[in-house]
């Protein structure tokens, strides 16, 4: 199993904008991709089914979807070579934690469930 702590994401809601008759990422979302950086520098590449679990801590008291944020967050495994496509997520679970602030995510490969 692989267990990485990643800052809170920006809503999906969040993640692009519109300009000049295209779309782009917006510079939240950018600069939160590169805040993933670190943290998943080091986790070798993954080319099989896993699954993911998210434990996401509130940031504060407001209102939140859950489903918001797992979006950036795959996106942030495959832009920073964890996975090699998000495709390769056959199983997926979330929930909130009292915990911590942040979002813990654990990848285990498919091959490793009994």
């Amino acid at each position: 199993m692989i267990q990485v702590t990643l800052p809170y994401p920006p809503s999906t809601n969040a993640l692009w904008r519109m300009g000049k008759g295209r779309m782009y990422k917006s510079k939240k979302y950018t600069d939160w991709m590169v805040s993933c950086f670190a943290p998943l520098v080091s986790v070798p590449e993954i080319i099989e089914p896993v699954s993911v679990e998210m434990s996401v801590g509130r940031p504060d008291r407001r209102k939140r979807d859950l489903d918001n944020i797992t979006k950036p967050i795959l996106d942030a495994l495959e832009t920073h070579k964890v996975l090699e496509n998000d495709c390769l997520v056959q199983r997926l679970l979330l929930y909130w934690s009292l915990d911590h602030t942040d979002v813990r995510v654990f990848i285990t490969k498919m091959g490793d469930f009994k």
